[in-house]
């Protein structure tokens, strides 16, 4: 393992074994951080192989890492333009995969917003009326819109 680690550093096919082997565990002690880490100096290289499956990775997510649309999409481009099929297959789902998460960070962007906007602004809490008022025969329900406080 050691010969095929100093061949990785200068050779992008070497650097996709390790990354693989390191992903399945096979002759080493599995490491996913790392596998990775190797799959992305192979990819960054120019090895389809490795851009591939990164970006099958990003899309499908693997064990304690999740998803993330827009690598896999930024990864499967590159392998589908070196003539991957699969790669070309699977790349309109990571755009759609991509679009729907920047419209759900969008959307937490904006209620949040909403929310800092209305803890910020409570000048209009007091104007809301009270559903129930207190009396000395206990709690009875207010009729119409009255403000009893």
């Amino acid at each position: 393992m050691a010969e095929l680690i100093a061949m990785a550093e200068t050779n992008p096919k070497a650097a996709y074994d390790v990354g693989l082997r390191l992903l399945r565990g096979d002759g080493v002690q599995r490491n996913t951080y790392q596998a990775i880490e190797w799959m992305r100096k192979a990819g960054d290289r120019g090895d389809g192989a490795a851009q591939f499956a990164l970006g099958r990775l990003y899309l499908l997510g693997f064990e304690e890492m999740g998803s993330d649309p827009a690598e896999a999409e930024a990864w499967l481009s590159r392998a589908a333009a070196k003539g991957n099929e699969e790669a070309k297959r699977l790349l309109p789902q990571a755009q759609a995969a991509k679009r729907e998460a920047q419209d759900k960070y969008q959307e937490r962007k904006d209620l949040k917003e909403t929310y800092e906007t209305m803890a910020n602004n409570t000048a209009w809490v007091p104007t809301l009326p009270y559903n129930y008022a207190w009396s000395s025969s206990g709690w009875r329900q207010q009729s119409g819109r009255s403000r009893s406080r």
